[in-house]
């Protein structure tokens, strides 16, 4: 099957040649460029990409906007921050004559160079790759999800996802997206549910096996619940 990679990008200059090169075996590659002010766009031209710029609205408007500009039926959606492994690559060129509607695959996701391999941040699964013809992003704009019209099968292969380059820019990241839920939310999670995210991600699910980075991962990701309290409590 031939297969069109879209990647939604803003100022990627760091990463996105690395995304590139991981995709080598698509048929056809765009970048939705969100008006980098670097040099995200000449590189991805410069890898043989098509780059289309477009001001972000949302999240899921603009991969919806990419996947209307493929050319082929298959769709892989990235991130810049994101490389399809060799495994992974592997598996998607032998999906000859797909079965299935769309396919998931487990993403490792790291801060820094530690990989979190507990506290449910692996296997991490995320349906990217699909036939656009059974699917499509649904209207929530932040933590976008597929409307999939069939089965959907999981592939082995890992996506790696450089999420956090440190500690700060995981604490920035969850600020910025608990400012974009509270936008679009009515959800004020209660303390108690707080303190149940933490707990299940540190104990239930094992976020202490991964050291230092598993507790602070843990914690942020309750705190992401504490901050979209305190923004829904403040009619943010």
């Amino acid at each position: 099957m031939k297969i069109s990679v879209v990647i939604a990008a803003y100022n990627e200059s760091d990463f996105i040649a690395d995304c590139l090169n991981s995709v080598k075996f698509a048929d056809e590659v765009l970048v939705i460029d969100d008006n980098s002010t670097d040099d995200t766009a000449l590189i991805a031209k410069q890898h043989g990409a098509i780059v289309i710029k477009r001001k972000l609205d949302g999240f899921a408007t603009q991969k919806n906007f990419g996947i209307d500009k493929t050319k082929n039926d298959w769709v892989l959606i990235l991130d810049a921050d994101e490389r399809i492994s060799a495994e992974l690559a592997s598996e998607i060129q032998a999906l000859t004559k797909p079965r299935a509607a769309a396919y998931s695959m487990p993403f490792k996701n790291f801060i820094g160079k530690k990989l979190l391999r507990h506290g449910g941040l692996y296997p991490d699964h995320h349906t990217r790759l699909f036939n656009k013809k059974l699917a499509r992003y649904g209207q929530r704009e932040i933590h976008e999800m597929l409307d999939i019209k069939g089965e959907v099968a999981k592939l082995n292969g890992p996506v790696i996802h450089l999420t956090y380059a440190n500690y700060r820019e995981y604490y920035q990241k969850v600020k910025k997206y608990a400012a974009l839920e509270a936008k679009v939310s009515s959800d004020a999670p209660s303390v108690a549910r707080i303190v149940k995210e933490f707990g299940r991600r540190y104990l239930k699910l094992g976020g202490y096996k991964d050291g230092f980075a598993g507790l602070v991962s843990a914690v942020l990701l309750a705190y992401y619940q504490l901050e979209l309290r305190r923004l829904r409590r403040e009619g943010v």
